[in-house]
């Protein structure tokens, strides 16, 4: 009888170790994809008042400022990561547009303003590269666990389900041609 009740006390402190385990790996993947969700929201506003600074240049600019609020607002009801993710995408392909458009205005690239939302962009864009690497090394690791014997077999009864990594844009992972990029 003692026998029995011990078995089980230790069957249930272990199901208990695992479970918080798991809770504990699926929260630090939720809190590494908040912060990469706060840098993207900075990111939005610099993009934003870069686009505001482009199309006080030219009319014809003001549609990507639109483009960029539209995303913006998308964002911010979007419902799930994976819904973030890919608006994020969409802005990254604006960002990229709207640094061409820019350099076709000499006078607007020496502007101080312009000058530093640029260096703020760049920043965020550097503090986004590092919480993309920590939120795919927890999700790695969260993944990992779940599937690892004997937490998988509680894992899948709990509903602890494989998350995505962020990956880089197939076009992003090309090598870059700098002799045309420098003859201009």
């Amino acid at each position: 009888m003692i026998i029995a009740l011990s078995v089980a006390i230790v069957a249930l402190l272990g199901i208990i170790v695992i479970y918080n385990t798991l809770v504990s790996a699926r929260n630090k993947v939720r809190e590494a994809f908040a912060a990469i969700d706060v840098f993207l929201e900075q990111r939005f506003d610099a993009l934003s008042k870069a686009a505001e600074a482009v199309s006080a240049y030219t009319d014809h600019e003001r549609e990507t400022l639109m483009a960029v609020t539209s995303l913006r607002n998308q964002a911010i009801v979007a419902r799930s990561d994976e819904d973030k993710i890919q608006i994020y995408r969409e802005m990254e392909q604006l960002a990229g547009g709207l640094r061409l458009q820019a350099e076709a205005y000499p006078q607007l690239q020496a502007s101080a303003n312009y000058v530093h939302l640029q260096k703020t962009i760049n920043d965020l864009e550097e503090k986004l590269s590092a919480s993309r690497r920590t939120f795919n090394a927890r999700v790695t690791r969260y993944n990992t666990l779940i599937e690892m014997f004997p937490l998988n077999l509680l894992a899948g009864m709990m509903n602890f389900r494989r998350k995505e990594l962020l990956e880089v844009a197939a076009a992003k992972k090309q090598d870059v041609d700098l002799r045309s990029i420098l003859r201009g």
